[in-house]
């Protein structure tokens, strides 16, 4: 099962899943029922379209809310879930650098308190092989200097409200490592294709040229020795997939 599939880094880890994987795939879509979320996926595929055509076969909808309890399901979907699933990769998120803290929590660690909520059922019914979870680098907030993978706090506050969000929501999967099959990956900015350049949308991913077009700073900073952590958005779906 994926969730966020309908955003960047989502697609292109369907795109691998579909071209590199034997697995079927199914897809968490926000929508108010499937015809709505079939027309919402294929305008986020439109560019690929062997994703648009493996919906209906390979690909499943699933028509939910990663920030509702049992994912907005029905008891006989979620339960079809729990006997079936063999990985979960959880890349929903809600991007808003400043967005009002209780939407950002409500989808960043609601969210994933009730991914995390499935993996456990799964788990107890056969065994889940992988839960994949999709954080970020800024977890580490204000901190500076080398900062241990392991070394989780925030002892030195969070330049957004964003990045407090994605930290408590990291802090629950640190939390169930112990007894789930649990991989976390931590990106900096997700930038286009590494290849093509091609990028899926213009949003909050871009922020810093964002703040720039927006008058805020009034420089975009161009010294050759300042480290700007990027990373391609394929680069990232490989690890992940």
């Amino acid at each position: 099962m994926l969730t966020g599939a309908t955003g960047s880094l989502g697609t292109q880890i369907a795109l691998n899943l579909i071209q590199d994987t034997p697995h079927n795939v199914m897809v968490l879509v926000r929508a108010d029922d499937e015809e709505a979320a079939f027309y919402r996926l294929s305008r986020a595929w439109w560019d690929w379209q062997e994703l648009v055509a493996a919906l209906g076969k390979r690909i499943r909808i699933l028509v939910g809310d990663v920030s509702k309890p049992q994912l907005g399901l029905g008891k006989d979907q979620y339960r079809a879930l729990t006997s079936s699933l063999t990985h979960i990769i959880h890349t929903a998120a809600d991007l808003r650098l400043d967005g009002p803290m209780d939407e950002l929590r409500q989808s960043n660690v609601g969210g994933t308190a009730n991914i995390l909520e499935l993996a456990e059922a799964v788990h107890k019914d056969h065994g889940l092989e992988r839960l994949s979870h999709v954080s970020s680098a800024y977890v580490a907030g204000e901190r500076r200097g080398n900062i241990p993978e392991d070394s989780l706090s925030d002892e030195s506050g969070f330049r957004s409200r964003y990045e407090l969000s994605k930290f408590e929501g990291e802090n629950l999967i640190q939390r169930a490592k112990s007894s789930l099959p649990i991989s976390v990956f931590r990106p900096g900015l997700i930038v286009g294709h590494s290849k093509t350049g091609t990028i899926k949308t213009f949003n909050t991913i871009y922020f810093p040229l964002r703040l720039y077009l927006t008058r805020k700073p009034r420089i975009i900073p161009l010294d050759p020795a300042m480290r700007v952590n990027l990373v391609p958005v394929d680069y990232v779906a490989e690890a992940v997939s």
